[in-house]
């Protein structure tokens, strides 16, 4: 019998959580990347030092966000491998994972725009019928449920 390690901690679940996450880590380390860039072509950093400090400094955000996705590249394989799902939609699912959570922090920052809300909730639903074709296996949006699931014994949710 093969030993069930998703049960009791949610692994799964919290892979697929620190996936999108780790995917928005580096979004805003390109982000701070380019603003650092745009500053020294405008004009608008100290380059009293001839640009030495803005220049390491985009060259940290740089090796930075090549560690994060490192990382996550690494998050994603374990929780791929954990299952037997398809790998063609691997960056559907970091993309839908990133606009899934912007669009959620659109919302929460909107004052309850009803509008935003129901972008949210249609983007989580794309977003779980990718994650769901990414691992081969039914998941659900509640993230309780889908702990669950992975609790029952079965040929998806045993490890290979």
């Amino acid at each position: 019998m093969s030993k069930n390690l998703f049960s009791s901690s949610g692994l799964a679940e919290d892979l697929i959580r620190s996936i999108v996450q780790m995917t928005c880590a580096e979004m805003h380390l390109k982000t701070l990347y380019e603003k650092t860039v745009s500053e020294m072509e405008n004009g608008l950093a100290d380059l009293s030092d001839g640009g030495t400090a803005v220049i390491e400094k985009a060259n940290a955000y740089i090796a930075d966000l090549e560690r994060c996705a490192d990382i996550r590249r690494k998050m994603m394989l374990k929780l791929f491998t954990m299952f037997d799902g398809d790998k063609d939609v691997w960056c559907m699912v970091k993309h839908l994972g990133v606009a899934n959570m912007q669009v959620w922090e659109a919302w929460q920052n909107s004052d309850d725009d009803p509008e935003l809300l129901e972008l949210a909730l249609q983007s989580n639903e794309l977003f779980v019928s990718y994650i769901t074709r990414f691992l081969g296996m039914e998941i659900t949006s509640c993230s309780a449920c889908l702990s669950d699931m992975l609790k029952e014994p079965s040929e998806k949710t045993t490890v290979k």
